[in-house]
C-alpha cells in the first residue's frame, strides 16, 4: 500500500532517541504492550498515551516499566490507544501517538469502501479501544476528541526500503511507501535506519494513499515526550 503524502523532513534519528524512559530517573509507568518495532516495545497506558520503551515482552503483555526497564506482570485482552488519525487504508487505519505510529484493523470495514462522513479523518484525535490478538489490533470502538490545528506532524518510523523518489517505512509489518518531494532520491544507506520525519495531513487525497503522524504529545491528546 502506497501513501502518497508530501514528505516534508526527514532526519535521521538516533535509535535510543524516542526511548523513555530517561536516564535521570522517571517514575514507574505501567501500561500494556500494543507494537514492538526496531527493538523497541510500544506500550500504552491508562490514558491511552504511547511510549517507546526498552524490553522484551510480546504484544498484549501488562508490563511495568522503571528506570532498569520492563518487566512482565501479566496479560491484557484489550487496551485504549490515543492519537491521531494519519490515514484509514481499507481495513486499517494508521494511527499517531506520541509520534509512534501504529497500525490498527477493523475487521468489519469493508477492504474497497470509503469513510462516512462521520468517521473521524486524517488529523482527528481520537480514543480507540483495540482488543489484543496474536500481536495485532483490532478496533472494537472508536470516539473522536479533538482536531490538530496543523496541516502537517511528525513521526519516528524506520525505513524499509528507499527508491526514486520513494522511502518505505516499516510499520509493524505493514509498508507505507511515500513519495518525496522534487524526485528526490535518498542513499540506500538508509534502509533499517530510525529516523524522524514530517508529513503532510493532506484529506483530499486518494484514501488509498497519503500518510501523515502525530506532532507531540500537546497533539496526540496531552501525553508527554518519551524522554
Amino acid at each position: 500500500m502506497k501513501l502518497k503524502g508530501v514528505l516534508a523532513v526527514l532526519i535521521v534519528a538516533a535509535a535510543g532517541a524516542a526511548f523513555w524512559p530517561a536516564a535521570g530517573g522517571a517514575a514507574t509507568f505501567k501500561g500494556v504492550v500494543v507494537a514492538k518495532q526496531h527493538g523497541s516495545l510500544f506500550v500504552t497506558s491508562q490514558s491511552g498515551v504511547v511510549r517507546a520503551v526498552r524490553g522484551r515482552a510480546a504484544v498484549g503483555s501488562r508490563v511495568v516499566v522503571t528506570g532498569a526497564g520492563a518487566a512482565v506482570v501479566g496479560r491484557a485482552r484489550r487496551a485504549l490507544v490515543r492519537g491521531i488519525v494519519v490515514r484509514r487504508v481499507g481495513t486499517t487505519m494508521f494511527l499517531s501517538s506520541n509520534r509512534h505510529l501504529l497500525a490498527i484493523h477493523n475487521a468489519r470495514r469493508l477492504a474497497d469502501s470509503s469513510p462516512t462522513p462521520t468517521t473521524p479523518q486524517p488529523g482527528a484525535v481520537v480514543s480507540a479501544e483495540v482488543s489484543v490478538s496474536n500481536g495485532d489490533l483490532e478496533e472494537q470502538d472508536e470516539q473522536e476528541v479533538g482536531q490538530v490545528n496543523s496541516s502537517s506532524i511528525q513521526v519516528q518510523a524506520t525505513i524499509s526500503a528507499v527508491g526514486v523518489g520513494t522511502v518505505t517505512l516499516n510499520v509493524q509489518g505493514q509498508t507505507l511507501t511515500v513519495q518525496l518531494p522534487g524526485g528526490l532520491t535518498l542513499p540506500a544507506s538508509l534502509v533499517g535506519q530510525t529516523v524522524t520525519i514530517s508529513l503532510s495531513l493532506d484529506q483530499g487525497g486518494d484514501d488509498q494513499g497519503d500518510g501523515g503522524s502525530d506532532g507531540g504529545g500537546s497533539h496526540d491528546g496531552g501525553g508527554g515526550g518519551d524522554g
